[in-house]
């Protein structure tokens, strides 16, 4: 059967993931979309943010799945946002700033070692 419009006007974005990330970003994703999906159905009369914008973001992190799994997207504002406030949420979780100060820290003093005979 012929596809009508097979790259949607040319957006379609075919996604070229090494295996180690794929791995990571379907558990991410999926993690994220089980833990939205619990939110909406046992909270969604007390979310901090309108319904709407929780479904949609619902939507988008389905659609990043559904991308991991065919290998292609049409990219758009929401999955652009979904994605960014993923990242967000695992730099903060992962406490990003403070490894990245503790990282410099030590490769600062690292640096003023190298060259001193020991």
């Amino acid at each position: 059967m012929a596809v009508e419009n097979p790259t949607r006007d040319g957006r379609v974005v075919t996604l070229t993931i090494p295996a180690g990330n794929e791995a990571f970003l379907r558990r991410l994703i999926g993690a994220a979309h089980d833990g939205l999906g619990e939110d909406l159905d046992e909270h969604a009369e007390t979310l901090e943010r309108p319904l709407g914008d929780a479904l949609r973001e619902e939507m988008a992190l389905l659609a990043l799945l559904e991308a991991l799994e065919e290998g292609e997207v049409v990219p758009g504002p929401e999955l652009r946002a979904t994605l960014a406030r993923l990242a967000e949420a695992v730099d903060r979780d992962n406490e990003y700033d403070r490894v990245v100060a503790e990282h410099d820290a030590l490769a600062e003093l690292r640096g003023q070692l190298e060259g001193v005979p020991v």
